[in-house]
């Protein structure tokens, strides 16, 4: 049995890094420029494997998609439930500003994807499923499926779904065993940016474990019981996928050791090495991660 099963967007992302955000009509200067292939499924989906696990993939790409196939092939992801398309790939245009960022998005194979091609049999292969930003329909309809073959269930809305679904997000948390939300996705879903209120009101709505990222203020948990976890300190070169990165590393960890605390500390660990360079996929070897990790619960 395979461990983790991540379902949601694929894209070709470019990351911009800038002085200053465009104004309208005016202009900026690009002073770093990266092509990488991200999307949180991707994301999640290749950090894990580099972090131990045995993953998996379940999404739409096009015709553009061989250097997405080949390194979800080199990174051991089975890639074998990705549906192909005859559209371009997704795109994200991502542009940063220190900790502050904007999106540009073309949505391409990612809006083809539909819950008829979520192959239900798939799930009985694996421990885990994390669902990440993709179709509210798609993410509801799946976290159906995991739950009703007793899956561990975590899922990332995203801060569209947050945004223009609220509703319908907080209806599927009843399926959920790890609900994952920034700070920014957590307001746009109530309406309030009070983390301490939020992850309370989250868990009366049914989230069985709520997991709040606060960027370089740490990590909140929810659950029978409350948590926080302090950041590592680190220089941020691009905070990129630094979310779904801490997913992915709390999933491996939790997935070894059933241990929430020592969960939401690996999460941070892999997430301070993620900023610290262009792109969402760790440049690190899980050891190096490891050992961050024991300098902070030996300190």
């Amino acid at each position: 049995m395979r461990d983790l099963l991540c379902i949601g967007n694929v894209n070709i992302d470019t990351i911009m890094g800038v002085e200053s955000f465009p104004t309208v009509n005016g202009e900026a200067k690009i002073d770093g420029l990266e092509i990488r292939y991200g999307g949180s499924a991707f994301n999640v989906s290749v950090n894990s494997s580099i972090l131990g696990l045995n993953s998996g993939i379940m999404t739409t790409v096009g015709k553009d998609s061989e250097g997405i196939m080949g390194t979800l092939q080199n990174y051991n992801v089975d890639y074998s439930n990705i549906v192909l398309q005859n559209c371009p790939s997704g795109r994200m245009f991502i542009i940063n500003r220190g900790n502050d960022r904007m999106f540009l998005f073309y949505k391409g194979a990612n809006e083809k994807f539909e819950k008829q091609m979520i192959n239900y049999q798939v799930f009985k292969d694996y421990k885990f499923v994390h669902i990440s930003p993709t179709k509210i329909e798609i993410a509801d309809y799946a976290a159906k499926m995991a739950k009703d073959n007793n899956n561990v269930v975590s899922f990332d809305p995203g801060e569209q779904l947050c945004y223009y679904h609220s509703e319908e997000v907080l209806k599927i948390l009843k399926n959920v065993d790890f609900l994952f939300v920034n700070r920014h996705e957590l307001s746009a879903l109530l309406g309030d940016a009070n983390i301490e209120e939020g992850g309370k009101y989250l868990r009366k709505r049914k989230a069985k474990n709520v997991i709040v990222k606060a960027d370089k203020d740490g990590v909140y948990y929810f659950g029978k019981y409350q948590l926080y976890e302090k950041a590592f300190p680190t220089k941020v070169v691009d905070p990129t996928g630094a979310g779904d990165t801490f997913a992915a590393a709390f999933l491996s960890n939790y997935a070894k050791t059933s241990d929430i605390k020592t969960s939401l500390v690996y999460g941070n660990a892999a997430a301070s090495f993620c900023v610290q360079n262009y792109g969402a996929i760790l440049k690190v070897k899980k050891e190096e991660v490891e050992n961050l990790l024991r300098s902070r619960l030996n300190g």
